[in-house]
């Protein structure tokens, strides 16, 4: 079992809090950056750091209060860039340069699959394309990871989108590839143990393929009753209201994106989490019952 400590940032987030938990599992020591003395980091095994990660003298100190040479860096451009590429960008960089500074030997970066091919109305990606090039030259020891949509986007409160009985609701009824935020971790502690194999490579992170009315399937399975695959808003309304997520998803559904496949991804972890178990894993619907069935 490592008990080299690794600093995650944003560790309270969507993705940050299930990295967290799978490198705790993996047996990393993890340090986690939180605004909050009071966060629920510790519950889950992991070091809580009070830091603003977006800021280079809070993660100067992060890094040397943890002493930790390893590092997951999560940029996010809808919440602490509020919706401003130039501004992730910069956050990115601040995270990139403190840790060539501090001597980190292992920088995963969350980065997006298929980035390069999504046309210039996903502008929430602009900043990930350049950040992927910065990395690359900034001499620090890097792997990527690529991430497609998220299982987690199936039961979002904070977008109108909660989890509940009998319905499953999402942005698109086409197929579509889907990852596992924990499975995310799990790819990282992956690389984190096999520098001599990931340093300087990338890897997508794709569980599962399926259609929405596959996934309302999956949830079926596993609550034991009937469930119905709706869109979350009618396609007209996701192409009005939601430009950049409605031409993401074009790239999904008109070119079948993205390219790598859930069997590449399961020669690297084979029990990547598909549909029915990731609702598994996830338990829960939005109001707290559990979705399987007490016996």
């Amino acid at each position: 079992m490592s008990t080299e400590s690794v600093l995650v940032l944003n560790a309270t987030g969507k993705v940050g809090r299930q990295v967290c938990r799978a490198l705790c599992e993996a047996g990393f020591a993890v340090h986690g950056t939180t605004r909050s003395a009071n966060s629920h980091l510790p519950a889950l095994g992991v070091n809580p750091v009070v830091c603003n990660y977006t800021q280079r003298a809070d993660l100067d100190r992060a890094l040397a209060q943890t002493g930790a040479r390893k590092m997951f860096v999560i940029t996010d451009f809808f919440g602490a860039a509020k919706k401003s590429a130039a501004l992730e960008l910069a956050q990115g960089q601040i995270a990139i340069d403190a840790a060539k500074a501090a001597g980190v030997d292992h920088l995963i970066f969350m980065s997006v699959a298929d980035l390069e091919m999504f046309d210039e109305h996903v502008t929430h990606l602009h900043a990930k394309v350049a950040l992927e090039k910065y990395l690359r030259a900034s001499s620090v020891p890097f792997s990527i990871l690529r991430p497609c949509a998220f299982f987690e986007n199936l039961d979002d409160p904070a977008n109108w989108n909660p989890l509940k009985k009998g319905v499953v609701k999402f942005l698109s009824l086409k197929p579509c590839k889907f990852c596992a935020t924990y499975d995310i971790g799990r790819a990282a502690a992956i690389q984190l143990k096999n520098p001599a194999q990931w340093l300087g490579k990338t890897l997508d992170v794709i569980g599962w393929e399926g259609d929405l009315t596959q996934v309302a399937a999956a949830l079926q399975k596993v609550s034991g009753m009937p469930v119905k695959a709706k869109l979350a808003m009618p396609i007209f309304l996701r192409r009005l209201f939601l430009k950049d997520i409605h031409h993401m998803f074009l790239y999904y559904e008109e070119q079948k994106g993205p390219r790598g496949t859930p069997e590449a991804f399961k020669q690297i972890l084979p029990d990547a989490l598909s549909a029915e178990g990731w609702f598994r894993f996830h338990g829960r619907y939005a109001n707290g019952e559990p979705i399987a069935p007490t016996v």
